[in-house]
């Protein structure tokens, strides 16, 4: 068990390639997620509320994998699916750092460029940040960090 972050195409894809993927043990996010916390790279919002399948006239059996559907149904189903990825992808208009909850929980949530940049941005005007990434420390740090600028450069992350 453990936390997957796949770097996003700008067109919201999981980028191909090793170098887009980054792994913490279950075990190892929480000690990152205290470093970016300290560097001020983290905001703490309240997890989003998923919207309700019975709001949409759905109970869990309406979500199987296989399953036809008449028109109506069909499209109640889609609003649902649009509804529920709508609060992954949301964030603030103008973020100042990544909400914590979407690094916490392996959601999915995505953690868009302008919550990075916003984090990064922080985390290099950081007066400790000349020796974050020494080899004395952490040897995950600054892996971790050169994946977030690379998110940066393309479409974002997601965790799951």
């Amino acid at each position: 068990m453990g936390f997957d972050i796949y770097i996003q195409t700008p067109a919201g894809e999981p980028a191909e390639g090793d170098r887009n993927y980054f792994r913490f043990a279950y075990t190892a996010m929480p000690r990152t997620l205290d470093a970016m916390k300290n560097f001020g790279m983290l905001v703490e919002l309240p997890i989003p509320s998923y919207p309700q399948l019975s709001a949409y006239g759905l109970a869990g059996v309406d979500l199987r994998p296989g399953t036809k559907y008449d028109e109506s149904t069909t499209n109640r189903v889609a609003e649902f699916r649009t509804a529920y990825q709508a609060v992954k992808d949301a964030s603030e208009t103008v973020p100042t750092g990544i909400p914590r909850y979407k690094l916490a929980y392996n959601d999915g949530f995505l953690v868009t460029v302008a919550e990075i940049t916003a984090a990064l941005t922080t985390y290099d005007a950081h007066p400790g940040v000349a020796i974050a990434e020494m080899p004395v420390g952490d040897p995950v740090w600054g892996h971790w960090i050169t994946f977030l600028r690379r998110a940066q450069a393309h479409g974002g992350l997601r965790t799951h």
